[in-house]
C-alpha cells in the first residue's frame, strides 16, 4: 500500500434509539455553507441496525484524499432525528 494512502475508520455510539441503513460520508465542503446532498459525497453505507448504546464502525477504502468533515445522514420517513452519543474518526 502506498504510504500516502489513508484509510478512514469511524466508530459510532448510538444513544436513545436504534439506527440502521444510514450513510457515513467524508467531504471538504463546509456543511455550514453548503447543505450536504444525500449520497453526493465520498460515502459508505451502514446497512445493519445499530442497537441503543451499541457501537459500530465503518471503514473507507484507502485513498490519497484528505477530508475535513464527516457526514452521517439517512433518509427519514417520519419526524425522526439522529441521536449519536459519540463519533470517533481514526486515520490509519
Amino acid at each position: 500500500m502506498n504510504l500516502l494512502q489513508r484509510r478512514f475508520v469511524l466508530f459510532l455510539i448510538v444513544a436513545e434509539r436504534r439506527m440502521g441503513n444510514f450513510v457515513v460520508g467524508l467531504t471538504n465542503d463546509d456543511p455550514n455553507v453548503t447543505t450536504p446532498v444525500y449520497k453526493q459525497y465520498h460515502h459508505v453505507q451502514y446497512g445493519e441496525v445499530l442497537p441503543v448504546f451499541a457501537s459500530g464502525s465503518v471503514s473507507f477504502p484507502p485513498t490519497t484524499e484528505k477530508y475535513r468533515f464527516v457526514i452521517i445522514q439517512t433518509q427519514f420517513t417520519h419526524n425522526e432525528a439522529l441521536c449519536l452519543a459519540e463519533v470517533r474518526v481514526f486515520v490509519r
